[in-house]
């Protein structure tokens, strides 16, 4: 009986024992976490835009007249000066023309003082009442309309010597030839309502280089003119340049309208500050334009950050535990958000993983983990604390 009652007893301790470590291993159970230190930094706010580098200042040249290329002065990269001619067209119909006008004004010339000597010899015949008043008028009517016919000459003339002039083509500005679309013996055409015209070539100022830029209209909104920016030009890697907004397009240009790809685009040229060697138009460029900065914000990692019942907040790691601390944010970037209330600096927060964040509730004991790095063999280690 003692025997029976003395495994009863140490059955039941058993029991209490394995209830008790169960509960200890139970409540010591942490979910292995990263941290990051709440600090003071520098805190940029960018917009990247992808674009093309080009003159500021560039020209499309195209004729006035129709016409035959009889010479062409330039090639690309040659240097212009302003009203420097840079073709010529086929003159033989223009110079046909303006002398056919300027011997219509002469012939309008000879009947003008014809008219003005009868005129004059009327005049004084009237006075004298050996003309009638009819007669008078008549001869007046027709040396008035002899002075209106050399006007029309006059103007003949003038619009014969602009079309003449039209069959050269010059730079209206100092320049480089950046394109050259045509080659002497071609025809060009001038442009309609629906039909462009020809565009012989484009010349540029190169003394002032921007990057043209494509900004979506979500980020265009945080972009203003003066802005600085940080340049990088494909054909120079691992090189930097600076630059600054110096225009933004008022419209937006809409790309696959009616489709679920549908975007708007707006136009800002950022200016290359820095003088770049062999700098050439349309080479690839992208401008990250930095919209808001401070020099010593409290921030955090950008992943730290979670929404909660559609309020942000942190876990800050006290005690051993996750505590969920709603903040006030405020500019962020790629890495940092700045924290503007909620948080001081020195604090510990929780900045990783991705899945054990968006698991994590708040008061759940934590183990601290550093982030695990990439052995030469391949193979992962980390650090616990």
């Amino acid at each position: 009986m003692k025997k029976k009652r003395l495994f009863i007893i140490s059955g039941i301790i058993a029991f209490i024992i394995i209830i008790v470590l169960v509960n200890v291993f139970k409540g010591e159970k942490r979910v292995s976490v990263e941290v990051a230190e709440v600090e003071r930094g520098e805190i940029e706010a960018k917009v990247s835009a992808p674009g093309r580098v080009k003159p500021f200042i560039e020209v499309k040249i195209s004729s006035d007249i129709p016409g035959k290329i009889v010479a062409l002065k330039v090639k690309e990269g040659s240097r212009v000066k302003p009203n420097e001619i840079v073709a010529r067209l086929d003159s033989k119909d223009q110079e046909s023309i303006l002398k056919k006008a300027e011997s219509g004004l002469k012939s309008a010339l000879s009947n003008l003082n014809f008219k003005k000597i009868t005129y004059n010899r009327k005049e004084k015949l009237f006075k004298q009442g050996l003309i009638s008043n009819e007669e008078f008028l008549s001869i007046k009517t027709e040396y008035e309309i002899a002075e209106t016919q050399v006007e029309q000459a006059k103007a003949s003339v003038e619009g014969a010597k602009d079309e003449l002039h039209k069959t050269q083509i010059v730079s209206p500005i100092e320049g480089v030839v950046t394109e050259l679309n045509v080659e002497e013996g071609e025809i060009v055409v001038t442009g309609t309502m629906n039909n462009p015209g020809t565009v012989l070539m484009i010349i540029g100022d190169m003394r002032k280089m921007v990057v043209e830029c494509e900004v979506d209209e979500s980020d265009v909104v945080s972009i203003k003119e003066e802005n600085e920016a940080e340049i990088s030009i494909d054909a120079y890697p691992d090189t930097t340049f600076k630059g600054r907004v110096i225009e933004i397009s008022s419209a937006g240009v809409t790309e696959r309208t009616g489709t679920y790809e549908e975007v708007t685009n707006f136009k800002v040229k950022v200016e290359i500050v820095d003088s770049i060697e062999g700098l050439r138009p349309n080479m690839s460029a992208t401008s990250e334009i930095i919209t808001e900065f401070k020099n010593d914000g409290i921030r955090v990692p950008i992943q730290s950050v979670v929404v909660r019942e559609k309020k942000e907040g942190v876990f800050v790691v006290r005690d051993g535990k996750a505590e969920l601390t709603l903040v006030t944010t405020g500019i962020s970037t790629e890495k940092f958000v700045e924290i503007t209330e909620g948080l001081s600096e020195g604090e510990k927060v929780v900045s990783g993983s991705y899945k054990t964040l968006s698991d994590l509730k708040s008061g759940t004991p934590v183990k601290i983990i550093e982030k695990k790095e990439t052995t030469p063999t391949g193979r992962t280690t980390e650090n616990t604390e």
